[in-house]
């Protein structure tokens, strides 16, 4: 990532990660490469942090902590699509 969070996502990251486990929230762009460009390199997008949650327990909780902090999210399958909607 080539900006820093502003507080509001830096505590949201902070928060994600003492639920889901630093190792389920990835912050650095080289970890979150293969969620940020779709299949054929056409397409970039930019985020803060990629979440992982392991269970739908930790997606609900990933999408009320973003809703509070007013945090938009995209959820993303397995990023096979060709149509440059992932």
């Amino acid at each position: 990532m080539t900006a820093r969070a502003d507080p509001p996502a830096a505590s949201l990251v902070a928060e994600l990660a003492g639920r889901l486990g630093p190792a389920h929230v990835l912050t650095a762009e080289a970890d979150m490469e293969g969620h940020l460009v779709e299949a054929r390199g056409l397409y970039r997008g930019a985020a803060v942090a990629v979440a992982r949650p392991r269970s739908t327990e930790e997606v609900a909780f990933v999408v009320r902590a973003c809703a509070r902090a007013g945090i938009a999210i995209v959820p993303q399958g397995g990023n096979t699509g060709l149509v440059g909607g992932g």
